[in-house]
């Protein structure tokens, strides 16, 4: 009688938490950013050290890329954290592509491969050495990831970020 109560608790219980419903295709939202200032060790230079956080959610988990899969997409620079810069000139922002590119890959979410629902905070890293960037340069970016079946998020726009400014 005792492990028929503790049976239909657990059942009770479990229906209390329902999976929520995302869409397959990815969702994000821009969270914030941190910035710190760090001396490169190798060149002896300063640096910006930018960290974007946006928040996801994805219906069927598929998100980041395994090692294989992450081999594949860097042989044709297919990110699946895409990053468009934006630079301010004259009050407005404009696209720039950098000489490398900004955007880059992170790695698989969920491992046990089961589909389900995933959401979360991305952080990603870039670097802005001050010898090659312009003192007080004011940028923004467009922020888009991708799922392993090819879905693009949404765009989030970041705010303003001035970089080399000491």
């Amino acid at each position: 009688m005792i492990t028929v109560f503790f049976l239909a608790s657990a059942v009770a219980l479990s229906s209390c938490f329902k999976e929520p419903e995302f869409s397959f295709t990815p969702s994000i939202e821009f969270e914030g950013y941190t910035k710190d200032i760090l001396l490169d060790k190798f060149l002896g230079a300063n640096k910006d050290s930018i960290v974007i956080s946006v928040k996801f959610q994805d219906g069927d988990g598929d998100l980041g890329l395994g090692e294989e899969d992450k081999a594949i997409a860097q042989q044709n620079d297919d990110f699946n954290y895409i990053i468009q810069p934006y630079r301010m000139k004259n009050g407005t922002f404009e696209a720039f592509d950098p000489l490398v590119p900004l955007s880059g890959y992170f790695p698989q979410l969920k491992l046990d491969e089961k589909p389900g629902p995933l959401e979360g905070t991305l952080s990603y890293t870039i670097e802005f050495f001050h010898s090659f960037s312009p003192k007080n340069d004011t940028l923004r970016f467009d922020v888009q990831i991708k799922d392993r079946s090819g879905n693009l998020s949404n765009v989030a726009e970041t705010e303003a970020i001035i970089v080399n400014d000491i």
